[in-house]
């Protein structure tokens, strides 16, 4: 068909060259025009059919999706015929890979992604190709995306129209097989840029083995239950759905370790920010709130390290200005649906601005053991121990003097042996003053 219209055109043209009036250079411009296009109809006829025929999805590295591709087809044979790959190192995630070590301490693993090349997949007696690429990031994203993180990665997924059914059902099975939705996880995020990156999942810990204050526990879970079931009260009343927490007070009591807790036992995202790093401004901060992954809970840690008041401290590397946090926390295009929790060790160093409700609506002390948490640590290390009797030694303790982790390093220590606990619990006794001392200082 090409020659034909190549052969037809050029018989045109020789008859209008003999005509003087069509031999003018206007009349052969329009001419040599038109036989360039008509020799563009093949091609554009091509692109025209491949386009109805041919489904194409793309998946970037920043959306959750191309962590469960990557895994499930590093699962199938087809991976075998792979040459060019990307390792990353995953330190006790189950999300595919191989171990690499494992026995006493933490199980290491390690995940091979296929970065470049075109490859087939078979699905459902379906076939797909799958082309991976990898590019160097220039610039201001480069910057923002962090010395580490200088590629940006994607695949692009291929199959007949009819096919879309089962694409859809290849994406669904590679998301069971990465995320194992019937498993209890705690999932870690990671900002990259101003989006987030799957880093781990872990079993969450179960929230009997926290030891707080007298209601401290209930009282936040309860009110993240209710927070989370009401979206269309929010909806209805007009009223943005977000809810904010400040957990303050003493360092070493699980301020962090809370949060955690309740982010594996609501079946949320654990997504942490650091304010303080040399990257961190008022558009990365604003990005990556607006950018959360569904149901998460966002970890603002050690608020008071980074504002005094309205002010930076000083040899604070961070760009971001206090305007800027306010208006990513509650502004115009603040995410809704999600969790934002502060910790500070300093409550009487923040900007009432930065707590008011609407932006901290919840403020929970968590302070130094009591003599309630003193005993509940007792009973959860010696299960045997009289109750009467892990009383009297946590009696025996000043009430809020020591922090939690002090008192758990020294159950720690003598984990296992309660014998050695009640000979040696004069040095939790002895140590109260001093400890008490040095946090109010």
């Amino acid at each position: 068909m090409h020659n034909f219209f190549n052969m037809a055109l050029e018989e045109v043209r020789k008859a209008l060259s003999q005509n003087q009036f069509a031999s003018g250079g206007l009349v052969l411009m329009v001419i040599g025009g038109l036989v360039a296009w008509l020799r563009g109809i093949p091609m554009q006829l091509y692109r025209w059919v491949y386009s109805r025929l041919v489904l194409t999805v793309h998946i970037q590295s920043r959306d959750p999706a191309f962590d469960w591709l990557r895994v499930w087809i590093l699962s199938k044979p087809e991976s075998k015929r792979m040459r060019t790959l990307e390792l990353s190192a995953r330190e006790g995630d189950e999300g595919g890979g191989f171990t690499v070590s494992s026995g006493k301490h933490a199980e290491q693993r390690a995940l091979l992604t296929p970065i470049s090349g075109l490859y087939t997949l078979r699905f459902e007696g379906k076939l797909f190709m799958l082309e991976a690429e990898r590019r160097r990031l220039e610039g201001v994203v480069a910057h923002y995306m962090g010395a580490n993180s200088g590629y940006e990665r994607s695949f692009t997924l291929q199959t007949a129209f009819w096919n879309r059914a089962s694409l859809e059902r290849l994406i669904a099975e590679a998301y069971r097989h990465t995320v194992r939705p019937q498993e209890p996880q705690l999932t870690l995020w990671r900002p990259e840029g101003q989006d987030w990156n799957l880093s781990q999942r872990r079993p969450p810990r179960p929230l009997e083995s926290l030891v707080y204050g007298e209601g401290v526990l209930e009282t936040v879970l309860e009110d993240a239950r209710a927070f989370l079931a009401d979206e269309q009260w929010y909806l209805e009343m007009g009223i943005p759905w977000r809810r904010g927490y400040l957990l303050h007070g003493p360092p070493g009591n699980g301020k962090s370790s809370l949060v955690a807790a309740l982010a594996g036992a609501l079946e949320l995202n654990l997504c942490p920010i650091n304010l303080s790093g040399p990257l961190m401004d008022d558009d990365k901060l604003s990005g990556l709130l607006q950018n959360l992954p569904n149901c998460s809970a966002v970890l603002l840690e050690d608020i008071d390290a980074v504002f005094e008041g309205r002010d930076k401290p000083e040899g604070q590397a961070s760009k971001l200005s206090f305007n800027g946090l306010l208006n990513a926390l509650d502004g115009v295009a603040a995410q809704e649906g999600c969790l934002v929790f502060l910790t500070t060790n300093h409550l009487e160093k923040l900007d009432p601005a930065l707590i008011r409700p609407g932006r901290c609506d919840v403020h929970l002390l968590i302070n130094n053991a009591s003599s309630a948490q003193i005993a509940g640590m007792l009973r959860r290390f010696y299960p045997q121990i009289d109750q009467d009797l892990a009383h009297s030694l946590a009696a025996r303790v000043p009430s809020y003097a020591l922090s939690m982790a002090r008192v758990q390093e020294f159950l720690v220590r003598h984990r296992g042996d309660l014998r050695g606990a009640l000979q040696n619990w004069s040095e939790l006794e002895g140590m109260g003053l001093e400890e008490l001392l040095e946090s109010v200082l």
